[in-house]
């Protein structure tokens, strides 16, 4: 049962759009959202916005620590141009930890990736029931782990276009294991380097294999492959992306930041684009990490500052070609 929590109010940076906090239906809980609607006399294009992974929030945070706000600004410029918003709270968010399953052999199923995506499903459901949205103009936006699953999602829920900003060109266990290669080879003690990788590429290949959680690995991965979230890496790892770019058949905007060290803006967003053809714009942001932000070297996550204004331009132009 969808149901409006809240009164309708004004954003006090944008006093044409009234933003309303809203429920949908999850599986197994009700999840919350931020609707925003720009002032108008008839209906507007709509963009749905996912965040990344892990317990990341509707704005695109993991309070106290990982402050980025990069969904909530984006929503905020996309509501500049007269186009509808809407963020959640996905189920991993701590706002929803009372609804989280007790019994450790539930935990992994609750936050599996079959779950984000009926989730999603269920968003994208209530963001078209809205009077004010035009169907026909609808969009998916997704950051990180929300551009992977947009890309996934696309072909199903047919939107007028995607927006993938960090996401990933290559399947997950790809990417991980690299990410982990790197962090391998700061480590001096050569025993210890050569168990890790051993022990990495062993759960890496078991958990595309199967959701049940490696035995026997090296302490230091324990709470990395550990039975909460053998679901979610299981799903993660048998989702490849070049393959559901090719049975999308609407406009892409591919964007990703020119130093993200999470994402290649080489080995993922440029064969990622290529991979829907004439459809797709890619935007390699220069200068930004992985989320968006202006950075001096690879080694800064970028979390604080504006998103690049040169991102917020290209995306804005693209949008003014698909929806005028």
């Amino acid at each position: 049962m969808i149901e409006i929590l809240c009164a309708t109010f004004a954003l006090s940076a944008l006093p044409d759009v009234k933003e309303t906090e809203i429920t949908f239906p999850g599986v197994g809980l009700e999840l919350k959202g931020t609707l925003r609607v720009p002032q108008s006399d008839k209906p507007l294009p709509a963009v749905l916005l996912m965040p990344g992974s892990g317990p990341t929030d509707r704005n695109g945070n993991q309070p106290p620590t990982v402050m980025t706000n990069v969904l909530k600004e984006i929503s905020a410029d996309l509501n500049e141009e007269g186009i509808i918003t809407l963020c959640f709270d996905k189920r991993p968010v701590h706002i929803y930890q009372s609804k989280w399953p007790t019994d450790k052999s539930q935990i992994s199923k609750f936050f599996s990736v079959e779950n984000h995506l009926s989730d999603i499903k269920s968003a994208y459901a209530f963001l078209a029931s809205q009077p004010s949205v035009d169907k026909s103009k609808m969009f998916m936006l997704g950051h990180s782990e929300g551009a992977l699953f947009s890309n996934h999602l696309a072909s199903e829920l047919n939107p007028k276009g995607i927006i993938l900003l960090g996401g990933p060109g290559r399947p997950m266990d790809v990417i991980l294991k690299e990410q982990l290669d790197r962090n391998f080879e700061q480590i001096a003690d050569g025993d210890l380097k050569t168990r890790l990788t051993s022990d990495t590429d062993r759960a890496i290949k078991e958990l595309k294999a199967k959701a049940e959680e490696p035995k026997d690995i090296h302490p230091a991965l324990a709470s990395l492959f550990n039975y909460s979230n053998v679901d979610i890496w299981h799903g993660y790892f048998n989702i490849d992306p070049l393959a559901d770019a090719a049975k999308y058949t609407g406009q892409v905007f591919v964007g990703n930041g020119e130093n993200d060290i999470q994402i290649s803006a080489e080995l993922d967003a440029k064969p990622l684009a290529a991979a829907f053809g004439d459809r797709a714009t890619l935007f390699i942001v220069p200068k930004a990490s992985h989320n968006l932000k202006r950075v001096d070297s690879e080694k800064d996550l970028g979390y604080s500052g504006p998103i690049e204004p040169s991102l917020v331009k290209a995306l804005k132009e693209w949008f003014k070609k698909q929806i005028n």
